[in-house]
């Protein structure tokens, strides 16, 4: 006891109440070898620990290591006899938590919360035990009500602003973002994640420069990469998203989307074999990729293999029925062949899907008699309507 004691303060999640922020997080082989044998030869003896302090060590134990159901059993244990243990009750959240049961957890920390409402941990664990759930608005309310409780609760800060980003709140989340940068300047994905609301709001500059300091806090953060070469890329900074793509596709070569994003930069800089082998690796990578097949099927329109091309975009079709891109190059490509049939089939589905592409069409050499004709077959259609109620 006294052995796996000494090991969880000095290594791991403490004797008490486990630290949200378990140091224990991140545990070298040879301490959690080290842990392992402590719990185990404790385990011997689990029946005979009838303290709850000697039940909650072992559970902490069981929690350092990974082992969470044997974690929530010591913990229900001490629950029984003493229901007003606060660590007890608290540990068994976090638990419940790692067992991916929020509605359990939940209702622990809730109950916790009677017992002691100024427990800012509490709020935020309940908070990530909330946005587990989807009950976003009640996970955003148990950050702020951790951080009124501790004004520099940094994780709570983060969570909170990741979670009004994700309901469109992005101005509202740069300002959480900067909060936690004015106490935390260090942590790479705070930039991240500011640069990506940043973006939402069309400040794209300084989206890129957000990406910026947390590849320099974190050269391998393949996010902050990806994201940096998707805003240069709409920005016309191709060299530069060229270059962060590569670097992506170097740290995570598993990458799909990375490669068929840089495959439409070879497109724009007109290297066409280069961007066929980007769509190559796409497609291998991730078979159904219905973008890469239509980005493909483009790209060899462009080489002069229409039949290639068709080839793909009915790829792209069978893989996304519903992609307006794959529709839009289909039809392109029927009217350049003559099939004004097929041309009008997948421009009317154009419109449906995405009637913003409307002007696109209008302004495109092979499209825009087809759009031409077909509103004049829908005028005809009208007209005829309302000579027959006449």
């Amino acid at each position: 006891m006294a052995a796996l004691s000494a090991l969880l303060e000095q290594y791991a999640t403490g004797t008490g109440r486990i630290n949200p922020r378990p140091r224990g997080a991140r545990l070298s082989e040879e301490i959690r070898a080290t842990l392992e044998d402590a719990v185990a030869a404790l385990e011997n003896t689990y029946g005979e620990l009838v303290s709850p302090g000697e039940l909650l060590v072992f559970g902490n134990g069981c929690y350092a290591i990974g082992r969470h159901a044997d974690a929530s059993e010591a913990y229900l244990s001490i629950l029984a006899d003493e229901p007003s243990n606060a660590n007890a009750r608290f540990n068994l959240g976090l638990a419940y938590l790692r067992l991916r049961s929020p509605q359990d957890a939940v209702r622990e920390f809730t109950d916790l919360l009677v017992q002691q409402p100024l427990l800012a941990e509490a709020f935020y664990q309940r908070g990530n035990g909330n946005d587990d759930l989807g009950q976003t608005d009640r996970a955003i309310a148990d950050y702020e009500r951790a951080i009124e409780l501790e004004p520099e609760y940094v994780h709570a800060m983060f969570n909170r602003g990741i979670l009004l980003a994700q309901t469109g709140r992005h101005q509202e989340a740069v300002a959480q973002f900067d909060k936690v940068n004015a106490i935390r300047p260090d942590i790479s994905n705070n930039h991240l994640n500011r640069g990506a609301s940043l973006d939402e709001l069309g400040r794209h500059d300084e989206a890129i420069s957000a990406y910026t300091k947390a590849t320099e806090l974190n050269p391998e953060n393949s996010l902050a990469l990806f994201n940096r070469a998707r805003t240069n890329y709409y920005l016309g900074n191709l060299e530069s998203a060229l270059t962060d793509y590569s670097a992506v596709i170097q740290l995570t070569p598993e990458d799909a989307e990375a490669f068929n994003n840089r495959g439409l930069i070879y497109d724009a800089l007109k290297d066409y074999e280069s961007a066929v082998a980007d769509f190559d690796s796409a497609l291998e990578l991730r078979p159904l990729f219905a973008e890469a097949y239509s980005n493909r099927g483009a790209v060899l329109e462009i080489m002069g293999d229409l039949d290639g091309a068709l080839v793909e975009y009915n790829h792209s079709l069978e893989s996304d029925p519903e992609l307006a891109s794959a529709h839009y190059n289909a039809a392109r490509l029927y009217s350049r062949t003559g099939d004004v049939a097929a041309c009008l089939k997948h421009l009317d589905r154009v419109l449906e899907i995405a009637p913003q592409l409307a002007e696109d069409a209008a302004n495109d050499e092979h499209l825009g008699w087809a759009l031409e004709m077909k509103n004049l077959r829908r005028d005809m259609e009208s007209e005829d309507g309302s000579q027959e109620e006449n």
